[in-house]
């Protein structure tokens, strides 16, 4: 089993006054969880806890290093579906709930393989000791105008995604895979960090040999001096030893 170090930092940022951003690890799973709550939607916060919770909550039971890749992808899909049945019937029992919604991302280190899988526009990036990599695409207005070659203005449709957790009764979360190795290094976080944060930026941080905690910590201050106005959340882990 891989030796990791991980960490996270999750920051309110310059502007909000409440931090709607979630992660969660559970180290001894090697599983990984990050969700940003819907701004301007009521309990963005509340969405985002039930989310992550319920989703680790369940793949801790249902996945280990005995169960296939195969297996893994399907368990992992299930337990975004029930998040989102969460999320979505919780929000139909409290006005106070009524609209909220998050994003969800997920990483499962299993023997030398990474299945990753999420919702929205949060993300999951991975430093293979050479190559910066964007293991996931936005679920976002701007990229499906992209993928229809459809000319516009990027501004215009900035932060708008068309994917969420709990707004709508049905969602179809995107999974994929990636082998790993000794060295390489893994990042979750919301888009109040990727939004304030270049690539070149990333991979400077990702390739040092600092700690995941200094990472985090250098991450969010580089988001935060380029004047974020959202919560910022960064979650690194550094792979040790496989």
């Amino acid at each position: 089993m891989a030796q990791i170090e991980a960490y996270g930092i999750s920051d309110i940022g310059n502007v909000r006054k409440k931090n709607e951003d979630v992660f969660k690890i559970l180290e001894s799973h090697k599983l990984f969880s990050i969700a940003d709550g819907m701004g301007g939607h009521k309990a963005g916060d509340v969405a985002a806890n039930e989310a992550t919770n319920h989703l680790c909550n369940l793949l801790a039971r249902s996945i280990n290093h005995d169960v296939s890749i195969e297996q893994i992808i399907e368990h992992i899909r299930l337990a975004i579906l029930e998040a989102n049945d969460r999320v979505f019937n919780l929000s139909k029992t409290n006005d106070n709930f009524f609209g909220m919604g998050t994003t969800l991302c997920c990483l499962y280190l299993h023997h030398v393989n990474a299945i990753f899988a999420h919702v929205g526009d949060s993300r999951i990036y991975h430093y293979n000791n050479k190559d910066l990599i964007q293991l996931t695409k936005d679920h976002s207005l701007i990229n499906k105008l992209k993928d229809q070659n459809k000319v516009f203005n990027p501004q215009n449709y900035k932060n708008i995604i068309t994917k969420a957790i709990g707004t709508h009764d049905k969602v179809e979360p995107s999974i994929g895979q990636t082998s790993y190795r000794s060295g390489d290094v893994f990042l979750l976080c919301t888009d109040g960090l990727s939004d304030n944060i270049n690539d070149d930026i990333l991979k400077k941080n990702l390739s040092s040999s600092i700690s995941s905690q200094a990472i985090c910590e250098n991450l969010i201050n580089e988001a935060k001096n380029n004047k974020g106005s959202d919560n910022i959340t960064a979650l690194v882990i550094k792979i040790i030893k496989v």
